[in-house]
């Protein structure tokens, strides 16, 4: 992130200059090049509280719930997107949210937030009544499934993941398999149960010597 946040840096800077210069007329491209930069770099900052106990709880959280968040989200994507095109299909000449697959998406994620709810129900047509009797259904089950069941799951999942993360840092963290298999080992390595090999010397005029071994011939080993 850091790599990124100086690239992005060095590359706004330069056509900042070049537009300063007159060369240049690209400031959209390059505002976004440097709020970018900004932005990581203040996310940046969070890596230097991950040193203080009591501030690394969002850190240890984030990392230990974003491969469940993953797999949530990306199921919880298929029935959004099943969403999104059939009502850019059923309800596009009907309502006017519903014209473009960026509107119904627009619409949908709106919906999920619990803004203009009663202007999505309110704009739609009665052309046909089978059309409209249709939108209800599927304004209703959209707003209950992802409510009332795909959010709060989302939110059980992060809540979960919280929980542990405060439990391990009361108890203790759980041991790795690296350190439970060294902690098998008793012995110390000068216990006399280990066996050291002495080095022999090496002498740089020698570099090979002469294997005899049956009915391969002379082998030479570097």
């Amino acid at each position: 992130m850091i790599i990124v946040s100086d690239l992005l840096t060095i590359v706004g800077s330069t056509l900042k200059m070049e537009i300063q210069a007159k060369s240049l007329t690209s400031y959209d491209v390059c505002s976004i090049l440097l709020g970018t930069s900004t932005m990581l770099v203040w996310l940046g900052v969070i890596r230097y509280l991950s040193f203080f106990k009591k501030y690394n709880l969002l850190i240890l959280t984030l990392r230990a719930a974003l491969p469940n968040v993953i797999r949530f989200c990306s199921c919880a994507a298929m029935i959004y997107l099943g969403y999104c095109f059939c009502g850019w299909i059923v309800l596009g000449p009907y309502h006017a949210k519903f014209h473009t697959l960026n509107m119904v998406s627009e619409c949908l994620f709106s919906l999920i937030n619990g803004d203009d709810m009663f202007a999505t129900f309110a704009k739609m047509q009665q052309k046909s009544y089978l059309v409209w009797l249709f939108s209800r259904i599927y304004l209703y089950s959209f707003i209950s499934l992802f409510i009332y069941m795909v959010l709060s799951l989302f939110i059980a999942l992060i809540t979960d993941t919280y929980e542990t993360v405060k439990h391990y840092q009361r108890e203790g963290f759980p041991e790795t398999e690296l350190h439970s298999f060294i902690a098998q080992c008793k012995d110390l390595p000068n216990s006399g149960r280990y066996r050291l090999e002495e080095e022999s010397p090496i002498n740089i005029f020698c570099c090979c010597k002469r294997l005899v071994t049956k009915g391969l011939g002379d082998r030479c080993i570097i």
